[in-house]
């Protein structure tokens, strides 16, 4: 293994060989731009990137904290961060409240039940509110979703559906407690989405079997067959989870690389972007480095330095307030 160094980071020189073969079919088809995205739930300073300016884009719960599946992976943590709005009305007040301070989008999620449904059905007509009335840009978070709900989602005129993938059986069963649930579900739920004309664009966690990569290839091969307007990759973050969780190491940097270059490889035309969730420090480093010469369309959140490494590379960056899953409607 060759290694060099960037701002005392070691990197495996031979690895970025091997990932520029996807930086090459993102500049066939993207050429040189390149979004580095900080929506607005919390503020990110870095030496070289920071966003001064009001946030745009938020996230809205219609569970506050409360989740009935509890994951391994995330225990609702996730969900703390998010705005509470856990009635219709509350959700159209909150959105009045917000579009009033200047906020331009909003994400709408919230915890599963123990089918790995977000219960998004009572919520549909405030969100066709926020979109029509309010003329605010609505992106919708789900779990698993039935041909009722993907058309009631059509009906409420999301402009996005973002759902988590996942790729083997047993991290289904083990990891989301879902044992009557298989990866067949989770196809369905891209068919039903498609069927009904939704822009999707599914999330791969990179770790997801408590650190171990299992079916992050398999998912993103079935992704690759529904034509996403975009798709998310992110890192499992152990801290978010249960106890058994946060004692195990999430993938290295490495590992989590080869699946960014495949997603690259199987979505050439399609915008792959680096999400919010991934460890921090110097791994987070490495894997951004590696992220661009992969040949992804946006970082979230980018580490220190990876903007300034970006312009090295003859990059053309620009700087979003917009959540990374909207990519694809801001190109």
């Amino acid at each position: 293994m060759r290694i060099e160094e960037y701002e005392g980071v070691a990197l495996d020189s031979t690895l970025l060989d091997k990932l520029y073969d996807g930086f090459r079919i993102r500049q066939q088809n993207f050429g040189n731009t390149i979004y580095f995205h900080s929506p607005g739930f919390k503020h990110y300073q870095v030496d070289d990137f920071k966003v001064s300016s009001a946030p745009k884009f938020v996230d809205v719960s219609i569970t506050g904290r409360h989740c009935e599946l509890m994951c391994d992976h995330c225990a609702s943590k996730i969900l703390w961060h998010m705005i509470p709005a856990t009635t219709p009305e509350e959700l159209i007040k909150v959105g009045q409240e917000l579009k009033a301070k200047g906020i331009e989008g909003i994400l709408i999620s919230g915890g599963s039940n123990k089918d790995g449904v977000v219960e998004l059905n009572p919520f549909l007509k405030a969100m066709r509110y926020l979109k029509e009335e309010l003329g605010m840009l609505v992106t919708c978070h789900v779990g698993l979703v039935d041909r009722e709900l993907a058309e009631g989602l059509r009906e409420a005129k999301v402009d996005a559906v973002l759902l988590d993938i996942i790729g083997d059986d047993r991290t289904i069963a083990e990891v989301y407690k879902l044992p009557h649930k298989s990866v067949k579900d989770y196809e369905m739920s891209l068919k039903n989405l498609k069927d009904f004309g939704h822009s999707i664009v599914p999330h791969v966690i990179i770790g997801l079997h408590y650190g171990k990569i299992l079916g992050e290839y398999r998912a993103i091969d079935m992704i690759s067959d529904f034509e996403p307007s975009a798709l998310v990759l992110v890192v499992v973050m152990p801290y978010y989870g249960k106890a058994k969780f946060q004692l195990l190491p999430p993938p290295k940097a490495e590992e989590s690389a080869m699946v960014i270059l495949h997603a690259r490889k199987k979505l050439p035309s399609t915008h792959v972007v680096i999400g919010c969730a991934r460890p921090a420090g110097e791994e987070r480093v490495k894997l951004d480095i590696y992220a661009l010469h992969a040949g992804v369309n946006g970082i979230t959140f980018p580490a220190e330095g990876v903007f300034s490494y970006a312009k090295s590379m003859g990059l053309e960056p620009v700087v979003s307030q917009n959540c990374c899953s909207t990519i694809f409607m801001f190109q």
